[in-house]
Parts: structure tokens; C-alpha cells; sequence
């Protein structure tokens, strides 16, 4: 990583409110960017000495310029699967549905699995019946997911070859469906760029990606895209096993060979429990609607200590998973333990989810230096608050231990965002709406849903920049708009540190610069774009 220079920058970006991560106010200034660097940042009245006679120069007005965004929990090959094959969100019916699949099925080589995706049960009125796709497709793999993720439509041939069950699709159970998906390199890349351009265009300039197993498929053309310079964001990828238990042999290999700036390998990944909204999520109280359980999915803690503790043995950083407050106290415990046996070194552990955390356990991650990774974005998954499940899950007494930001930044917990993509796509305008003003899609209820456990804006802001890099080791080099630093910037249509409630889900991000390269432009041509 070069030095910021002294001489005249490519593009000098100014606006009234440029938010640098730094301070919690966007406060009027400029940024001048070189090549991949920020040369200068500071008030408009010093940005002169920077602009020279090929200089772009910009003034976005009110427009807001920030860091650019790291989504740190995310899915590409969940996001894949949603996006490949027949797009049946249009089709009205089951039948019509069945017509599109055999029309779509004709243009395939005759061997080639059917694929199919966005149908909506809801519009149709039933679920659709196997028996159908088994008639018009005896000897041919038909999978169809439905919008929400949550079933498949298919016949009885995959259910054989794949193993999962209609009713059982998470990207888990689809694991050996998922891994032959990922077999067509050139198919891979076009769509992982594609998956890139979308992510530009929320302003997105780093990820961390949850990859299965030995992530087999992606990761070589990661490398290619790295090593040839095409890469359009910088790609932190963990391991979750899934088929195969937890290779640490596999993850030296990566952390020895992935550690740039573009491609950096970030240890592992584990699942804890289940979905406290299904029961499933491992709770030290039994659930208000279901007297005497406290868990219907029972969680192996032995096993996942022992592969942590392997990891943490081999100097391997570790995510685990965990929504109910009894599954977050035992991972806290684990990562204790780690630091007693194996001995206190800056692993920068994670828990993701933090769902109904107890408070005492968040002054315990605090302590362990253990990052939280909220999905930010999550009341939006209820349509209203009359219809969240958070009251009868845990009892109306206690449903406002659901999402404690505010407990876990005041004990000192360092909280970054992810999306758990796909099941949001990553926006910070919705995180603003339902993580700091606390609300339902329906804007209830009203004055938010226990704001005081909510974020501010700048926090928000924050957890999605600064923090999000120091989770990842960068932060001497991204998160923040400071000389020196890499040139990952997002401009925002507003300045979101002042909208109000109601107009933040409008937002948009109209400029995304990755390394001083535009990969996302809605505003005009102020430099070369970033070759996809």
C-alpha cells in the first residue's frame, strides 16, 4: 500500500456532510482521492491545493460521503442458488408455473438439472404437488425454491440425489446440491460479479463471505479475479463445515496463502443453535408458548468446543452462530476458555446473530474483546409489530432482551453488521429505519419498538464501516476516511445522519468508489469506471 502523495488527485469529492467514521457528525468537507488512495481529507476551504487540470471535480451538495460499506455476514452461494435457473416470480398459478418449467427445460442440453426460483405460494393459494413435476419429468433433476427461501418445489429424483426434503431446504441441507452448482467456473464468475454490481450499487466495497467446507468451487476463481485484478470489492471469506468436519489443515493452508488486501482468509465459522423464532434457538428459560422446552433442537456443545478450541490452538479466528441467550452464554464460555487454555493473543472471536442475549454475558464478550455481528436489518423479516414473534416466544415481560444494541455497545462489545445475505440484501437505509428508529415495514409502532435498546445513527454508520474493518484486521487501511487510506467510499442521496424516519427506506447510494475506482455510478461520469 502506497503513501498518499503530494500531488493533484484524480477526483475531489465535496459535499456539506462527509461523515469520515471518526466523530459521529458529517460535517461539510472534501475528499481527494489518487489512484487507489485518499491523498486529503478536511474542510472545503483546503481542497484547492488538490485539484489540478485533470482533476475531477464533484460537489454533491447535501449528499452524504462516507466509508465505504463492509457487509461482514454474508452468503454468495445462498444468493446464487436464489438467482439461478427460471425466474418464476411472474407465474400465477402451479400450472402456469409447470408450462414455464417445460418451455425453459426444452432450451437445456437434456442432461442439465432444471432450476427455478421467486414463486409465491401465497399468489398460488396451495403448495405445489411433487407428484406433478414427477410425471413431466421422470428422470430429470427439477428444483424450484420459493421467495422466501423456505421450500422447494421439487421432484422426487432430486429429493433421491440431493437428500434434503421440500420443507428442509436451508443452504445446510442443500449442501450437495450447492457444491455441484458450483462446478462451472466461467458460469461462477460472470455470476459473482454479478452478485459484486449489485453490492456496488447499495454501496458495498468489502463482504465476508460464508463459504461450506473447503468453499471448493468459488475460492479458485476468487483467486483468478484477485490475481488478475478484477476483483471489485475486497472478499474476507470464512469456512462453516458442513459436510465435513472442521479442517484445520485446510485452514492454515488458507490463512498462509489468503492474506491480502483484496482476498484474506477469516478462520472459521460454526452453528451453534437453531431459530429462536421456531423453538430451535437454545434458551435458559422455556419458551412462554411452549411450557418445559427451552430448546427442540438439542446443541452438541463438547463438539463445538473441541473444533474452537483446535482452531484457536492454531491460531485460527472463529464465528459461531448463536440466537438464544443459553446458546450465546456457552459460546462466551468457549472463547473464555480458549483464552485460558490456549492463552490471550488478538483473535477478534465473533458471535453472530446475538438474538435474546442476557446482559451479563455481553459484559463477559466485552471483556474476551469478542465482536457481535447483528443483522441490522432483521425487524423488517415481520410485516408489523402486531405480527413479530418476539412477545410470544419469550413473554411480553420479556421481549425487549430481543436485539439489545444499546447493551451491547454500552458494555463495551465492538458490534459490526452483516445481512446474513440472502435473507436481506444489504442496505444501510433499512438498517437506519429498524436498527436506530426501531420499526416494522407498516412504520409501527409508533415512536419505535424499544428505541432505547436501538442504536444511533452514527452508530449504525459505524458498525457497517470502522468496526466492520477492525473485525477483519483492516482498519489501518479502510473504514475510515483518513489520508492514507484505501479510497473505499459510498456516496449517499442524503445525508442519512438527518433523515427522517419515514424517508430513510428511500435512500439510495448514488457513487461507489473501490480503491479510487468507480464500480457504481448514479450521478454522472466523474472518472473510469471499474471493468466488470
Amino acid at each position: 500500500m502506497e503513501t498518499a502523495s503530494e500531488a493533484y488527485a484524480d477526483i475531489v469529492l465535496m459535499s456539506n456532510a462527509v461523515f469520515t467514521g471518526l466523530e459521529d457528525e458529517a460535517r461539510p468537507g472534501f475528499v481527494a482521492v489518487g489512484g487507489e488512495l485518499i491523498y486529503a481529507v478536511g474542510p472545503k476551504g483546503e481542497s484547492g491545493k488538490w485539484i489540478g487540470p485533470a482533476t475531477k471535480v464533484h460537489d454533491l451538495g447535501n449528499q452524504l460521503i462516507m466509508p465505504g460499506i463492509h457487509d461482514n455476514h454474508v452468503f454468495f452461494t445462498g444468493y446464487m442458488s436464489m438467482h439461478r435457473g427460471l425466474d418464476l416470480s411472474k407465474a400465477e398459478s402451479e400450472l402456469e408455473a409447470l408450462q414455464l418449467l417445460i418451455r425453459y427445460a426444452e432450451e437445456l442440453p437434456e442432461d442439465e438439472n432444471v432450476y427455478a426460483y421467486g414463486w409465491d405460494q401465497d399468489s398460488w393459494g396451495d403448495l405445489p404437488e411433487q407428484a406433478l413435476l414427477d410425471v413431466v419429468f421422470p428422470d430429470r433433476v427439477v428444483v424450484a425454491i420459493n421467495r422466501y427461501k423456505s421450500y422447494c418445489w421439487m421432484n422426487r429424483i432430486a429429493v433421491e440425489r440431493y437428500g434434503f426434503t421440500p420443507d428442509q431446504c436451508s443452504a445446510e441441507a442443500r449442501a450437495s446440491l450447492l457444491k455441484e452448482m458450483l462446478q462451472d467456473r466461467e458460469e461462477l464468475k460472470s455470476e459473482f460479479l454479478e452478485f459484486c454490481r449489485m453490492l456496488a450499487g447499495r454501496g458495498v466495497t468489502s463482504i465476508k463471505d460464508i463459504g461450506f467446507d473447503n468453499y471448493e468451487g468459488l475460492l479458485p476463481v476468487l483467486t483468478e479475479l484477485a490475481a488478475n485484478g478484477e476483483l471489485p470489492l475486497r472478499v474476507h471469506f470464512a469456512l462453516e463445515p458442513v459436510q465435513q468436519p472442521l479442517d484445520i489443515a485446510f485452514g492454515l493452508k488458507c490463512k498462509a496463502n489468503f492474506n491480502g488486501d483484496l482476498l484474506r482468509f477469516q478462520g472459521f465459522k460454526i452453528m451453534v443453535d437453531g431459530v429462536v423464532a421456531d423453538h430451535t434457538g437454545d434458551m435458559l428459560e422455556p419458551y412462554a408458548d411452549m411450557p418445559g422446552v427451552t430448546n427442540l433442537r438439542p446443541v452438541d456443545y463438547e463438539a463445538i468446543e473441541a473444533s474452537v478450541m483446535e482452531a484457536d490452538r492454531n491460531g485460527l479466528k472463529c464465528t459461531l452462530t448463536a440466537e438464544g441467550d443459553a446458546a450465546i452464554r456457552h459460546a462466551v464460555s468457549i472463547f473464555e476458555k480458549c483464552r485460558k487454555v490456549n492463552g490471550v493473543r488478538d483473535a477478534r472471536h465473533s458471535i453472530s446473530d446475538m438474538e435474546y442475549p442476557c446482559p451479563d454475558d455481553l459484559k463477559r464478550m466485552a471483556e474476551q474483546d469478542i465482536f457481535a455481528e447483528i443483522y441490522a436489518q432483521i425487524l423488517l423479516l415481520n410485516p408489523s409489530y402486531e405480527a413479530s414473534y418476539m412477545a410470544e416466544v419469550a413473554g411480553k415481560d420479556k421481549e425487549d432482551r430481543f436485539y439489545n444494541y444499546k447493551g451491547m455497545l454500552d458494555a463495551g462489545v465492538t458490534v459490526t453488521i452483516g445481512t446474513d445475505l440472502p435473507l436481506f440484501i444489504t442496505s444501510v437505509p433499512d438498517s437506519l429505519y429498524a436498527a436506530s428508529a426501531r420499526l416494522f415495514p407498516d412504520a409501527s409502532p409508533e415512536g419505535g419498538w424499544f428505541p432505547e435498546k436501538g442504536m444511533t445513527a452514527a452508530e449504525v454508520l459505524k458498525a457497517w464501516t470502522v468496526n466492520g474493518a477492525k473485525h477483519n484486521f483492516m482498519e489501518n487501511k479502510t473504514g475510515t476516511l483518513e489520508q492514507g487510506k484505501y479510497a473505499d467510499i459510498v456516496v449517499f442521496d442524503r445525508n442519512l445522519l438527518q433523515t427522517p424516519p419515514h424517508e430513510l427506506r428511500s435512500a439510495k447510494a448514488v457513487l461507489t468508489l473501490f480503491g479510487g475506482q468507480i464500480t457504481h455510478d448514479e450521478i454522472n461520469q466523474i472518472g473510469e469506471e471499474y471493468d466488470f
